[in-house]
């Protein structure tokens, strides 16, 4: 049993060196070349082409120059002192000029020239990329004529690393939208500086130039028939996107698979039919997930109703594995992979309209069921099993399995509200705890969805509202040991509006994707960043299909660089009609 893989990527490094030597009493500085591997990771979907075919590396050549600036080029190259050409004369007994116009002083136990003066520090600055028009990763790598002690890097005049130890790259930053670090030109200064007190200098400016988040990364893919909507979304490990969905057709609803292109936003493969569904709608599914093997597996309701779980591999052409199927009676609205498990939660239908929760643990190799766990009230508090209780979403936040969904209570003056549940199990299935709102901000809310948070604990989304009224999405932080903390309400007083996907960027903001019906206008998907529990939306986006009719924003897959994909469905031509877009974070 083990965790699913960190799509984060690994810098890579460079094999870098320098070799001095005394020849006849003169000192010479001799640079070794050097190989520079690129290690930019591109955010935008549309460049993981790209990003696949870089990590090659290519050489830095060294010649002799006089001037600190560096080559726009795809070879940069490496400036080199040479104190034999250096007179005395042309070196201060004070202060040396370095290559990059930099400053040295004397160190009393320091290198020296065969003049007894101390040698200088040719600083060279590479920035990976230079000019970056995409979220991604810059690193800074600084070359030296002889071996420094640390090096300081800065932005300008303000710091971003001091007193790093010379490494192959030195420092690394990311820009992760229009704000971080921020658009525009940045001089990029790094300062090394030997033991025996010698420093150098040089800079690099770095142009940045970022699309505003919530902008497409690539024009919207939109599949007019037979596709009518996508209901969830995974990332795959080539940054392609995997959609579950459906078909409506005249013998009834049909489940899909498709993957998309995350390069273009187009069709790559599929789609492949999993069979007649019961439901298919955003918050219903189908459910699709992705294993730590790069398998596909989506999770459904067929008539009857039942649960099933169809296991396929999205290359090309797609294929088809295996499907399992549950008892009567019951639906899959989520799933999730943990190691060796494939996890499904849904309820078991007791009455019409009336259920309990339960949680399946599957064997992701063939589908065997190996664990089933209920959850419902007791007699004492249900004595005719007359109250519902349903997961509606599943995540794997670190060693633990996290179900949330909504169940109903008895409250004031025997009045029945529905409240968000949230349960905790093991990766085998023991329970762990389990926790129902108490209506702090809202008398009624629901949870549709959770996910992990990078800093530790989890967070899900849903909706609230004042019994009788209209909803409102609703967003709540938990803990690391499971304990509720801060409670958010988009206020949207005029708008019915419901939250189904969650998903946290690079920068610690959190995406929700769901719907909101605007006055006047029929529901629309509705797509926005939060900085956290205060503060305004960082952006928002209204998508509104081209006829009159319901749109959604039903599942939301995060990309390694926070870019989310987004999909769903959008009415035109009076019937629904699936939709994928990718947004810059």
């Amino acid at each position: 049993m083990h965790a699913l893989p960190s799509l984060a990527r690994t810098p890579s490094t460079m094999p870098h060196g320098f070799a001095r030597g005394l020849a006849h009493g003169t000192f010479a500085v001799m640079v070794r070349a050097a190989l520079m591997s690129v290690s930019l990771a591109l955010a935008c979907a549309g460049d993981f082409d790209q990003l696949l075919e870089q990590g090659g590396q290519y050489p830095i050549t060294a010649t002799d120059t006089s001037s600190g600036s560096t080559s726009d080029d795809a070879t940069p190259e490496v400036s080199t002192t040479d104190a034999s050409t250096t007179s005395a004369a042309e070196t201060s007994t004070d202060t040396a000029t370095t290559t990059n116009s930099g400053s040295e002083s004397d160190g009393a136990t320091g290198s020296t020239g065969d003049d007894g003066k101390a040698v200088p520090v040719g600083v060279e600055v590479f920035l990976t990329p230079s000019s970056v028009d995409k979220v991604g990763e810059v690193q800074v790598t600084v070359s030296t004529s002889r071996p420094v002690s640390t090096i300081d890097i800065l932005d300008g005049d303000v710091p971003l690393v001091l007193g790093a130890a010379p490494a192959v790259p030195v420092y690394a930053f990311e820009v992760t939208s229009d704000n971080v670090p921020g658009d525009g030109t940045h001089t990029i200064r790094a300062v090394a500086h030997a033991a025996d007190g010698v420093s150098g200098q040089a800079e690099k400016d770095l142009t940045i130039d970022v699309a505003p988040g919530g902008t497409d990364v690539w024009p919207p893919y939109v599949q007019a028939g037979p596709i009518n909507g996508f209901t969830s979304a995974a990332l795959l490990d080539d940054g392609s996107i995997a959609a579950g969905g459906f078909y409506d057709t005249q013998q009834g609803l049909e489940a899909i698979a498709v993957k998309i292109d995350g390069a273009t936003g187009k069709l790559e493969s599929g789609p492949v039919t999993l069979g007649k569904v019961a439901l298919a709608s955003a918050g219903n599914g189908p459910a699709i997930t992705v294993g730590d093997d790069g398998a596909v597996f989506v999770a459904s309701t067929r008539p009857g109703p039942t649960w099933a779980v169809a296991r396929i591999g999205l290359g090309a052409p797609l294929a088809f594995e295996w499907t399992a199927t549950g008892d009567p009676k019951t639906k899959a609205l989520a799933v999730t992979v943990a190691g060796p498990f494939v996890i499904v939660v849904g309820g078991i239908e007791v009455s019409p309209g009336t259920h309990d929760l339960r949680v399946w643990w599957l064997a992701a190799e063939d589908g065997a069921l190996l664990h089933e766990a209920p959850f419902a009230a007791s007699p004492d508090d249900d004595q005719w099993n007359k109250r519902d209780e349903i997961a509606r979403g599943v995540a794997l936040v670190g060693d633990e399995v996290i179900v949330v969904g909504e169940r109903e209570i008895n409250g004031e003056f025997n009045k029945v509200y529905r409240r968000a549940v949230v349960l905790r199990y093991s990766l085998a299935g023991e329970a762990l705890g389990d926790w129902t709102s108490p209506g702090e901000l809202l008398e009624e809310d629901g949870a549709m969805a959770v996910a992990a948070l990078r800093e530790g604990g989890f967070v899900f989304v849903g909706w609230g509202r004042d019994k009788g009224t209209i909803r409102q999405v609703l967003t709540h932080w938990f803990s690391t040991a499971g304990q509720p903390g801060s409670v958010r309400v988009e206020s949207t007083p005029g708008s019915d509006a419901i939250g189904y996907a969650i998903g946290e960027d690079r920068e610690g903001k959190l995406i929700i994707a769901g719907s909101r019906k605007q006055p006047a206008t029929d529901m629309d998907a509705w797509i926005f960043a939060i900085p956290g529990p205060l503060g305004a939306h960082v952006w928002d986006v209204v998508r509104n299909g081209p006829g009159q009719g319901p749109d959604n924003a039903a599942g939301l897959a995060m990309g390694p660089w926070g870019h989310p994909s987004v999909v769903g469905s959008e009415f035109a031509d009076l019937q629904p009609q699936a939709f994928a877009l990718r947004l810059y974070p």
